[in-house]
C-alpha cells in the first residue's frame, strides 16, 4: 500500500486507514509525490496495489469495496 497524500500527519491517517479497514502489510509514505509521479497518476485517492517483487498489479481502485475486491482477486487462487 502507498499512501501519496495527506494534508496531515500521512503515517497517522494511513496507520488509521489501515485499521479501520483491516489492510495489513506495508504502507509506504511519499510525502513529496516522487512515486505517484513515477507512475504517471494524476487524482487523489487513487490506491496501487504492487506484489512482494514490487510489480503493480492494479491501479484506481478507491472504495474500501473495491479496494477489498481487489486484494481477494490477488490473494485468493481463483479469484
Amino acid at each position: 500500500m502507498v499512501n501519496v497524500w495527506e494534508h496531515l500527519d500521512a503515517r497517522k491517517e494511513a496507520l488509521h486507514f489501515c485499521e479501520i479497514h483491516k489492510v495489513q502489510g506495508p504502507v509506504l509514505l511519499d510525502a513529496t509525490g516522487e512515486y505517484i509521479d513515477r507512475l504517471g497518476l494524476r487524482g487523489v485517492p487513487n490506491n496501487i496495489v504492487v506484489d512482494k517483487k514490487g510489480i503493480v498489479q492494479a491501479v484506481g481502485t478507491t472504495t474500501p469495496d473495491e479496494i477489498r475486491a481487489t486484494l481477494t482477486k490477488l490473494l485468493l487462487p481463483f479469484g
